[in-house]
């Protein structure tokens, strides 16, 4: 307690041993007026102003009042005396402005040590004080220098707050940091100085104080600028990929040089990603901000001379505060890189590669290796990324020969593999990595060699190897549907041609006649023939279906009496309905015919047992359901699901992925066509739907059928119940002569020929047409002239649709029966919508023909 005294008399020459300074708490301390002196100076000051103000108010008033009486001579000191005091009043009013803004002292000073605020001032960092009002109240000298450095103007009288320093673009973080100083919390944001600090990158924390106000503390971080960070690696910068780093505010804090070689930017030039990536994808790119883990992103990258190109960015936030996202950025080309790596590659330039990864390349989406020698066949692996690592399943360790982590099976041997790489080709060199879950198709690029060493990028391409085989074989498909639509269209009247005349023969040659099992025959082989053909129509889904809304539960309830008495006694069929099922839309027929093939594949695959139950199961399922089974672009809402299952004998994967295809069969020669399950997949798919098969050997199989529900409106509905009443109430004449005046259009003359002979013997007057054009020429000629038009769907010139399309206004009063054994989808989508229309499949009989005639006329 003695020493109290004497270390107070100590100090205090001590503080008047140098010059005073404004900056320095100490002094400003020391100096400072007491509480009450500083409230009676505030006060006399006040009292001199108003007394200054109501003088030169009265010395004016009595100017102008007693100007005359005084003359002259008065007016001009009056006058003065006003302008005086108004003078001494503006100057009062400056000065306490003035020293409001000079006042370094907060409103209500702090009790720091003498020691702590003199360390505060002389920090290297600058530092601010804000009262609870977020008023700025004091600031050390770096802080000071930082404004005078930024705005000179602003800092030349008053403190100049952080918005004047940062105005504009900052006003986000900002808003964020002031708003977390109001109400006590600790923030911390990224903001870019401007003007004289050139363009600085300031991490800025705010933590509150306890006497009400908040300590601002800016760290200068870095240039915003493209220069590369020190220490990053040399494969890192020329790496096949852009790779970036960016803060919460999109602006770009390091770029590698491969990415300023894309975009054409030099280094020390400041970016923003919405400076390189079109349309929207920058705001994209910020609001992964709060995703957790790597985000991808599709997006398009504004390159050198103004060129888009597809790229994918790879993105990984930092959890902490400033934000930091890293990024990389790279192509969708087939080699899964963008254009130019391998030229990039070529002018790899810089110092040696480094010893580790840095942060952004180590999330990397591909693999990466650095080679202890420049030649690869006989370099050993010291050091991996984590890609590669995952990769190579643990393999590719430091000490691991590079060669051993390839599959050379294939005969080419590693020398020209790893010659073909360092080439300098744009191609890249595909491998077979090995890999803990097998092998995986990768492409592989080298990095020039630099002080003995190499970098090695594998880019993992198992997956695009896997589209382009589905794309192979859906243009198989593809090519194979249109063979079979173009070849069916001509044997179906190859057929029809040979059916009618088989027909017309048998009329003579009935029963007991020796020709009579022969003609049989000949209708029987056209009969297996047709059967063969649909099966290839449905398929290709070329089918023509007459689709309409109906309900999945009524329609089984129905078929599975037809089920059961096409298997054997042994089989047996259960069926569960799921509640409240959604209607679809399908032909009735081939959804009948897709439930068959399904029955009679599981007959046969339970066949060996002898026994067996077939469980058909239906359900309402949600969108993502059928999602998660692996549909692509599935629409939202309730779907149907079919479910089939057996207890036969199962596939195994290689069978599973197989079974689609036509004319694969894994029955005996003779047992079966192939055609079975791909006519399932046809009427399927055709209809809107997805077929999955899932198996296990011993087990059995399932396949599930999805179709998308379907709420028909009050105008379907009427139209479906006029149909219902139709089919309940068919009619079949029984004399199948009758008179009409018909048109009948075909371009096969066989077929138009035995045709119109088979109705004119009925007593039918038949007009021939060859085309649709010459069709449309006989109606035009004769408007209304014909009781029915009977037309091929698929004809060279005018065809079927187009022509009742083109005739509407001379068919009158006439029917119409389209007849075709193949047709596109849009006359589907006709045949389905006017229900007016009557449709005969070829190859038809006689019999057929001469009863869709008669019932036609009859309505």
């Amino acid at each position: 307690m003695t020493d109290a005294p004497a270390k107070a008399k100590r100090e205090k020459p001590a503080a008047k041993s140098g010059p005073s300074t404004g900056s320095d708490p100490v002094q400003v301390r020391e100096r400072a007026v007491p509480k009450a002196k500083q409230d009676r100076a505030t006060l006399l000051a006040r009292a001199v102003f108003w007394i200054s103000g109501l003088m030169a108010l009265g010395a004016a008033g009595f100017a102008l009042v007693a100007a005359s009486t005084a003359g002259w001579h008065g007016f001009m000191l009056l006058s003065g005396i006003a302008f005086v005091a108004f003078i001494l009043l503006f100057a009062l009013a400056a000065g306490e402005t003035a020293a409001r803004s000079l006042n370094t002292e907060p409103a209500a000073p702090p009790r720091a040590d003498s020691l702590a605020a003199a360390a505060l001032d002389a920090a290297s960092d600058p530092m601010l004080i804000t009262d609870a009002r977020g008023r700025c109240v004091w600031a050390n000298a770096k802080y000071r220098e930082l404004a005078k450095s930024i705005a000179p103007l602003a800092a030349g009288l008053s403190l100049p707050a952080p918005d004047r320093l940062w105005p504009g673009s900052a006003g986000g973080a900002l808003y964020r940091l002031s708003k977390a100083a109001a109400s006590g919390e600790q923030a911390r944001e990224t903001l870019t100085a401007l003007g004289g600090s050139g363009g600085a990158v300031y991490s800025v924390a705010v933590d509150p104080m306890a006497s009400g106000g908040a300590l601002w503390r800016f760290a200068e971080e870095r240039s915003s600028g493209l220069e590369s960070e020190p220490g990053v690696p040399d494969w890192a910068e020329h790496a096949p990929v852009g790779l970036f780093l960016a803060d919460g505010e999109g602006r770009v804090l390091s770029a590698n040089a491969t990415l300023r070689a894309w975009l054409d930017v030099p280094e020390g030039q400041a970016l923003k990603v919405k400076d390189f990536l079109a349309g929207d994808m920058a705001k994209s790119f910020l609001r992964t901000r709060n995703d957790k883990g790597v985000v991808r992103l599709d997006a398009r990258l504004l390159a050198r001379e103004g060129v888009e190109s597809p790229v994918t960015l790879a993105v990984e936030w930092d959890e902490g505060r400033p934000a930091r996202a890293r990024a990389v950025v790279y192509g969708l080309t087939a080699a899964g890189t963008p254009p130019g790596v391998a030229q990039m590659i070529a002018q790899h330039t810089g110092g040696r590669a480094g010893r580790t990864f840095d942060d952004m390349f180590a999330n990397a989406p591909f693999g990466v290796a650095r080679l202890d020698g420049a030649d690869p066949g006989a370099a050993i692996v010291e050091d991996s990324n984590p890609a590669f690592l995952q990769l190579s399943g643990g393999a590719a360790i430091p000490g691991t020969p590079f060669t051993d982590l390839f599959d050379w099976s294939d005969g080419d041997s590693a020398q020209k593999v790893f010659a073909r790489a360092l080439s300098g080709r744009s191609e890249p060199v595909a491998l077979t990595l090995k890999s803990g879950d097998g092998a995986r198709d990768v492409h592989l690029f080298l990095s020039p060699a630099r002080s003995g060493k190499r970098a090695a990028y594998i880019v993992d391409i198992t997956e695009l190897r896997k589209l382009e085989g589905q794309y192979a074989q859906a243009q198989k498909l593809q090519a194979v549907g249109a063979l079979v639509s173009r070849v069916a269209h001509d044997f179906n009247n190859f057929l029809t041609a040979i059916k009618l005349n088989t027909d017309d023969l048998l009329v003579r040659h009935p029963v007991g006649d020796p020709s009579y099992p022969e003609l049989q025959n000949i209708n029987a082989v056209v009969a297996h023939a047709a059967g063969r053909i649909k099966h290839l129509l449905a398929f290709a889904r070329k089918q023509t279906l007459r689709v309409e809304t109906v309900d999945v539960t009524e329609t089984l309830s129905d078929a599975v009496h037809l089920l059961r008495q096409s298997v054997e006694e042994w089989m047996r069929i259960e069926m569960r309905h799921g509640r409240d099922v959604p209607l679809i839309r399908i032909d009735r027929d081939e959804l009948v015919n897709a439930l068959m093939n399904l029955t009679t594949n599981a007959r046969d695959a339970m066949g060996g047992k002898g026994k067996g139950t077939l469980t058909i199961t239906t359900e309402a399922v949600e969108a993502d359901t059928v999602r998660n089974a692996g549909a692509p672009e599935v629409a939202e809402g309730k779907w149907t699901a079919i479910h089939v299952t057996d207890e036969g004998t199962g596939m195994d994967e290689e069978t599973l992925e197989k079974i689609f295809e036509p004319f694969f069969t894994t029955k005996e020669p003779g047992k079966g066509t192939g055609l079975g399950l791909a006519t399932v997949y046809g009427i399927v798919k055709q209809s809107g739907g997805f077929l999955f098969a899932r198996s296990k050997l011993g087990e059995g199989t399932t396949f599930t059928l999805y179709f998308p529900g379907h709420e028909p409106d009050a105008e379907e509905i009427a139209k479906t119940e006029a149909r219902k009443a139709e089919v309940e109430a068919p009619r079949k004449p029984a004399d199948l002569a009758g008179r009409g005046r018909i048109l009948l259009v075909e371009d096969e003359a066989p077929v138009r020929t035995i045709t119109a002979s088979t109705l004119a013997k009925r007593g039918y007057e038949v007009v021939e047409a060859e085309d649709g054009e010459e069709a449309l020429e006989q109606l035009e000629a004769e408007p209304g002239g014909f009781d029915l038009i009977i037309s091929d769907v698929v004809m060279p010139g005018l065809d079927g649709p187009g022509l009742l399309k083109a005739a509407k206004d001379y068919l009158g009063d006439a029917r119409i029966i389209f007849i075709s054994g193949y047709a596109e989808e849009h006359f589907s989508h006709t045949l389905s919508a006017d229900l007016d229309i009557s449709f005969l499949p070829k190859p038809f009989s006689l019999q057929a023909l001469a009863e869709r005639v008669k019932e036609e006329l009859g309505r």
